[in-house]
Protein backbone atom coordinates (compact mmCIF):
# COMPACT_ATOMS: atom_id res chain seq x y z
CA UNK A 1 0.00 0.00 0.00
CA UNK A 2 1.20 3.74 -0.89
CA UNK A 3 2.41 6.31 1.85
CA UNK A 4 -0.69 8.31 0.61
CA UNK A 5 -3.28 5.44 0.90
CA UNK A 6 -1.64 5.10 4.50
CA UNK A 7 -1.73 8.82 5.00
CA UNK A 8 -5.63 8.65 4.17
CA UNK A 9 -6.57 5.83 6.25
CA UNK A 10 -4.95 7.61 9.29
CA UNK A 11 -7.20 10.50 8.71
CA UNK A 12 -10.16 9.14 7.92
CA UNK A 13 -8.86 7.27 11.57
CA UNK A 14 -8.69 10.73 13.26
CA UNK A 15 -11.75 12.21 11.95
CA UNK A 16 -13.65 9.29 13.36
CA UNK A 17 -11.95 9.84 16.60
CA UNK A 18 -11.94 13.80 16.52
CA UNK A 19 -15.53 13.24 15.64
CA UNK A 20 -16.56 10.63 18.22
CA UNK A 21 -14.96 13.56 20.98
CA UNK A 22 -16.39 16.20 19.84
CA UNK A 23 -19.97 14.70 19.63
CA UNK A 24 -19.48 13.79 23.44
CA UNK A 25 -18.54 16.81 24.81
CA UNK A 26 -21.72 18.70 23.08
CA UNK A 27 -23.49 16.39 24.43
CA UNK A 28 -22.14 16.49 27.72
CA UNK A 29 -22.43 20.04 27.94
CA UNK A 30 -26.04 20.54 26.57
CA UNK A 31 -27.25 17.26 27.80
CA UNK A 32 -25.86 15.31 30.77
CA UNK A 33 -23.22 12.45 31.49
CA UNK A 34 -25.23 9.84 30.67
CA UNK A 35 -25.47 10.61 26.84
CA UNK A 36 -21.69 11.53 27.29
CA UNK A 37 -20.52 8.22 28.10
CA UNK A 38 -23.11 6.88 25.46
CA UNK A 39 -22.01 8.47 23.12
CA UNK A 40 -18.30 8.18 23.95
CA UNK A 41 -18.74 4.52 23.87
CA UNK A 42 -20.82 4.30 20.62
CA UNK A 43 -18.10 6.40 18.64
CA UNK A 44 -14.98 4.65 20.12
CA UNK A 45 -16.40 1.33 19.23
CA UNK A 46 -16.78 2.74 15.70
CA UNK A 47 -13.46 4.18 15.47
CA UNK A 48 -11.71 1.17 17.48
CA UNK A 49 -13.08 -1.48 15.09
CA UNK A 50 -12.58 0.82 11.91
CA UNK A 51 -9.05 1.18 13.11
CA UNK A 52 -8.73 -2.97 13.96
CA UNK A 53 -10.06 -3.70 10.45
CA UNK A 54 -7.29 -0.73 8.60
CA UNK A 55 -5.00 -2.38 10.36
CA UNK A 56 -5.54 -5.94 9.42
CA UNK A 57 -6.27 -5.27 5.62
CA UNK A 58 -3.99 -3.43 4.64
CA UNK A 59 -0.88 -4.86 6.36
CA UNK A 60 -0.62 -6.57 3.01
CA UNK A 61 2.01 -5.35 0.50
CA UNK A 62 0.12 -4.36 -2.58
CA UNK A 63 1.91 -6.68 -4.45
CA UNK A 64 0.21 -9.73 -2.85
CA UNK A 65 -1.66 -11.99 -5.29
CA UNK A 66 -5.30 -10.99 -5.05
CA UNK A 67 -6.46 -14.00 -3.42
CA UNK A 68 -4.33 -12.79 -0.56
CA UNK A 69 -5.76 -9.40 -0.74
CA UNK A 70 -9.67 -10.65 -0.68
CA UNK A 71 -8.55 -12.93 2.29
CA UNK A 72 -7.26 -10.64 4.48
CA UNK A 73 -10.17 -8.15 3.58
CA UNK A 74 -12.57 -11.16 4.68
CA UNK A 75 -10.22 -11.73 7.88
CA UNK A 76 -10.30 -8.24 8.86
CA UNK A 77 -14.17 -8.41 8.32
CA UNK A 78 -15.23 -11.28 10.68
CA UNK A 79 -12.51 -9.88 13.37
CA UNK A 80 -14.39 -6.15 13.22
CA UNK A 81 -17.45 -7.82 13.50
CA UNK A 82 -16.45 -10.26 16.40
CA UNK A 83 -14.41 -6.81 18.02
CA UNK A 84 -17.46 -4.36 17.25
CA UNK A 85 -20.09 -7.50 18.93
CA UNK A 86 -17.91 -7.75 22.08
CA UNK A 87 -17.68 -4.21 22.40
CA UNK A 88 -21.01 -3.22 22.35
CA UNK A 89 -21.68 -6.60 24.99
CA UNK A 90 -19.17 -5.11 27.15
CA UNK A 91 -20.61 -0.93 26.81
CA UNK A 92 -23.89 -2.64 27.39
CA UNK A 93 -22.75 -4.47 30.81
CA UNK A 94 -20.57 -2.02 31.71
CA UNK A 95 -21.81 1.79 31.50
CA UNK A 96 -24.63 2.08 33.99
CA UNK A 97 -26.77 4.21 33.29
CA UNK A 98 -26.77 4.26 29.18
CA UNK A 99 -28.52 5.77 26.67
CA UNK A 100 -28.92 2.83 24.32
CA UNK A 101 -30.19 5.36 21.37
CA UNK A 102 -27.14 7.42 21.99
CA UNK A 103 -24.50 4.99 21.33
CA UNK A 104 -25.89 3.42 18.58
CA UNK A 105 -26.74 6.84 16.93
CA UNK A 106 -22.87 7.84 17.09
CA UNK A 107 -22.00 4.65 16.66
CA UNK A 108 -24.06 4.74 12.95
CA UNK A 109 -22.75 8.62 12.67
CA UNK A 110 -19.30 7.42 12.75
CA UNK A 111 -19.75 4.81 10.10
CA UNK A 112 -20.93 7.64 7.73
CA UNK A 113 -17.65 9.08 8.28
CA UNK A 114 -15.13 7.06 5.75
CA UNK A 115 -17.26 8.31 2.80
CA UNK A 116 -17.98 11.77 3.69
CA UNK A 117 -14.51 12.15 4.24
CA UNK A 118 -13.40 10.69 1.21
CA UNK A 119 -14.80 13.18 -0.70
CA UNK A 120 -12.66 15.84 0.92
CA UNK A 121 -9.38 13.94 1.14
CA UNK A 122 -7.53 14.11 -1.69
CA UNK A 123 -5.12 11.74 -3.56
CA UNK A 124 -2.39 13.82 -4.77
CA UNK A 125 -0.11 10.79 -6.34
CA UNK A 126 -3.10 9.52 -7.30
CA UNK A 127 -4.31 12.60 -8.83
CA UNK A 128 -0.77 13.27 -10.52
CA UNK A 129 -0.92 9.42 -11.72
CA UNK A 130 -4.43 9.89 -13.57
CA UNK A 131 -3.38 12.90 -15.10
CA UNK A 132 0.28 11.52 -16.46
CA UNK A 133 -1.49 8.34 -18.02
CA UNK A 134 -0.14 5.85 -15.60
Amino acid sequence: MSNTSNKQIYQIILIQFGTTIALSVALLVLVDAVYFRSALAGGLISTLANAYFAWKAFAKEQESKPEQILASFYAAEVGKIILTVMMFAGAIALIKPLSVITLVSVYMFNHFIPMLASFFINDDELIRRNKNGG
